[in-house]
């Protein structure tokens, strides 16, 4: 010890340590004996203590030292060396140990040498023989506090994972703490690194350059953005970069900021993001409607089974109140009233009304959910629609059951109704036309029983629109006169069109044939149909028939018929609708009758036939309907009057014939046409089943004609009676004379002993043929 000091070799001890634990530790590199050993006298007379010099007197003898100890607080270097000197000896310095703080020790004539060392990354610098023991001290104590913040600020970074990092873009100089380096899984290096040469693929420069770009776009921008790193070793990290841009003094552009780890996190994230994917996987496959909605109803978020259910799609679904689809209202309100009083209910039978319009039967099962920021329902709804028609199915099917039946009974009755007094109509016409009549006379009543004929087709379509949907119809394919036909039409819609002062034109092609084979009463039925149609929505002009030929080949014919009127015309987004069964015309002005069956029943008889047919319209001036149908080509067709014709039934009519029947039109009608054919034949009239039995008490009769449908006793308990209670005449031929058109499909005559029938309206010759076959066979028998 002498004066306080103590030395040993090149390292000197100020003030007695013995009292003390830890001391700060100054490397002195210094050549010149007086300029060392002055530090260390004003070292001793400052108050900073507890100070370790360690003295070198060449700058490689302080590197090797700083190589074996990096431990110092600060580094006192002179710029004269031996083996080095001026500016190049702090740089070879800083280039090796950047993170040591270095105080220069110059000259006075060298003054500017320690301003510009500072710029080159010195803390400090001092002027030999200008400073003293305060301003030694002042300046070592500032570097020793600025060590020991940086320790501080690099043991925060790692325990944040947090590096702070500087590129200069345009000297391409990287400078990063140690935590940037540990980040990219990299060995720290020290001081200002150039190129690329350093860093593997994906590293920091590779990173900063990319930066680089997006802040020149926007050099106002701070860069915020997560990036993922593959170290060398193949394993990922993530990180979170934030970057700014400044300008140095040397005016270049320098990025500055911090980067950090954020893999743990990063790696919760994406398993949280697993989790919800399982989850959501879960959600979006399910056969069952998810859905979460708040308190009032409104959907928050729902699976896809849910827009399934619903019919909407997803952005159709999102923020629908899901309680106004569910029905009844009486069930919907029951079931908000159990969610907020029990916060759950479990299978609560409901109905949900789709886009469509159409119900489907579905159970829910929906709890409470509340968190700090939302209140509402979580809920699952199951379509059950299919069990409960399973459940149903027997109901149904005796509902069916019962309605076929009534409806059975329904077009019984309506077919009786209808035709009864179509035969009275088509028979007295049967009559007046085997009268003498002129031309004029003959042509009324042809035109009467023609549309007879045809109104008697059509009560048979409209009594059979179920078979003619289902594609049942009967075609009987003939030869015929299609210029007889339609001169026919003409004669029966004339009195029509004169009732409107209105033209009905007819147009045949030079092309097509008179005589074709098809189905007559269809065709005729058809165009009844479409010209009917045109007059009736035509108040004023015409109505045109036209008839082309549109391709023919040997034995076939392809015809094209058109109906044109000058009429109301058909609404653009109507004209796919009109075909459509029961559709009639609106019109605010007036109502058009009608039963809205004739077009849909034309479109079927074309259709089954192979054929087409469409319309064109335009609103307020007219409608064209047309269709194609292919026809056979016929062979001349011989018309003869009826009152010409020539009956072949070999019988002479001298019978007692028993004719019940209640119908007083239709009495007279069989009467005078049984009589017309033959004279001699004796009609005993019964106006029931009653009075009937009560006459063959009495009487015998060759045969009965029996109605069906009579008051008191009907045919076919009064057909009964007689088979199984009058053993005379059980045997006597009973003929059904009813207009119930199924009669000819079940067969029910049979059943109560009937022999056979004729339909009304009846065909007189049908009539007469069956009358002479079985009142023969009954005299053979006998």
């Amino acid at each position: 010890m002498t004066d306080g000091h103590s030395t040993s070799g090149n390292t000197t001890v100020l003030n007695d340590m013995s009292n003390y634990e830890t001391y700060n530790k100054i490397l002195l590199i210094e050549d010149n004996p007086g300029d060392a050993r002055l530090v260390e006298l004003l070292l001793g007379e400052s108050d900073l203590l507890n100070c370790q010099v360690v003295n070198k007197t060449t700058l490689a003898l302080g590197l090797e030292e700083l190589e074996a100890n990096d431990d110092y607080e600060a580094i006192l270097l002179d710029l004269t060396l031996p083996d080095s000197r001026g500016f190049e000896t702090l740089e070879i310095l800083l280039d090796k140990f950047p993170e040591n703080n270095v105080i220069v020790l110059t000259g006075l004539s060298d003054k500017s040498l320690g301003v510009n060392a500072v710029k080159a990354g010195a803390q400090d610098f001092l002027i030999k023989g200008a400073f003293d023991a305060d301003g030694l001290a002042k300046s070592l104590r500032y570097s020793i506090e600025r060590n020991n913040v940086l320790k501080r600020l690099e043991e925060t970074q790692r325990i944040a994972g947090i590096g702070n990092w500087e590129f200069n873009s345009d000297t391409d100089e990287y400078k990063g703490s140690d935590e940037v380096f540990v980040i990219f899984g990299l060995k720290p290096k020290k001081g200002a690194l150039k190129g690329k040469e350093t860093f593997a693929a994906n590293s920091p420069l590779d990173i900063f350059n990319q930066i680089h770009q997006e802040t020149i776009a926007d050099p106002q921008k701070t860069i915020k953005k997560d990036i993922k790193i593959q170290r060398t070793d193949g394993t990922i990290r993530y990180a979170f970069v934030q970057c700014t841009a400044n300008k140095s003094a040397e005016n270049n552009l320098v990025l500055s900021g911090i980067i950090q780890d954020i893999t743990e996190r990063k790696l919760t994230e994406q398993e949280m993001v697993k989790s919800q994917e399982r989850y959501q996987e879960i959600f979006s496959k399910s056969n069952d409607a998810i859905y979460i909605c708040d308190k009032k109803g409104v959907l928050v978020d729902f699976n896809e089974a849910t827009t399934r259910l619903f019919g909407f799609n997803a952005f159709e679904m999102k923020g629908k109140n899901i309680h106004n689809l569910l029905s009844p209202v009486a069930s919907r309100f029951e079931l908000i009233e159990r969610l907020e009083s029990k916060g759950t209910v479990k299978d609560f039978e409901i109905e949900i009304e789709q886009k469509s319009g159409d119900r489907k039967y579905c159970i829910i099962t929906a709890n409470n959910l509340e968190k700090e920021d939302f209140q509402g329902y979580n809920g699952i709804i199951r379509d059950i629609t299919e069990r409960k028609q399973a459940e149903e199915l027997i109901k149904a099917r005796d509902l069916a059951r019962q309605s076929a039946k009534m409806k059975e009974q329904f077009i019984a009755s309506i077919s009786h109704e209808m035709r009864t007094p179509m035969n009275a109509v088509l028979g007295m016409s049967n009559l007046v036309i085997k009268t003498k009549l002129d031309d004029e006379q003959f042509n009324y009543i042809s035109s009467i029983k023609q549309s007879s004929e045809i109104l008697l087709g059509i009560i048979n379509d409209i009594l059979e629109i179920s078979t003619l949907q289902n594609g049942k119809v009967d075609f009987e394919y003939k030869d015929f006169d299609l210029h007889e036909l339609l001169a026919n039409l003409i004669n029966v819609m004339q009195y029509k069109f004169k009732e409107k002062d209105m033209v009905f034109e007819v147009e045949i092609g030079e092309k097509v044939g008179r005589y074709i084979k098809g189905d007559k009463l269809r065709l005729n039925q058809v165009l009844y149909n479409l010209v009917g149609n045109g007059v009736k929505f035509t108040d004023t002009g015409h109505v045109k028939l036209k008839v082309q030929n549109l391709n023919e080949n040997e034995g076939i014919v392809q015809l094209n018929f058109e109906v044109e009127d000058t009429g109301i015309g058909i609404p653009a987004d109507k004209l796919g609708a009109v075909f459509e069964t029961f559709t009639r015309v609106r019109n605010k002005n007036r109502i058009y009758e009608g039963t809205g069956l004739g077009l849909s029943i034309s479109k079927n008889l074309i259709e089954q036939q192979g054929g087409k047919i469409g319309v064109r319209s335009v609103l307020g001036e007219g409608s064209t309907f047309f269709f194609d149908l292919v026809f056979e080509k016929g062979s001349e067709v011989l018309g003869i009057r009826e009152e010409d014709s020539i009956d072949d039934v070999e019988f002479e009519g001298d019978i007692d014939l028993l004719l019940v029947e209640d119908h007083k039109m239709n009495q007279l009608v069989a009467r005078k046409t049984l009589e017309k054919q033959w004279p001699d034949i004796r009609i005993t009239i019964a106006d029931n089943g009653q009075i009937a039995v009560n006459l063959l008490k009495e009487r015998k009769f060759d045969i009965i004609l029996m109605d069906i449908q009579m008051p008191i006793m009907d045919g076919y308990e009064a057909t009964d009676y007689i088979r199984n209670h009058m053993p005379a005449i059980c045997n006597m031929p009973i003929l059904a004379m009813t207009a119930h058109a199924h009669i000819s499909k079940d067969e029910k005559f049979k059943e109560y002993g009937m022999d056979d029938f004729v339909l009304k309206p009846f065909e007189p010759k049908q009539l007469f043929n069956k009358i002479a076959k079985y009142v023969q066979r009954n005299n053979i028998n006998e």
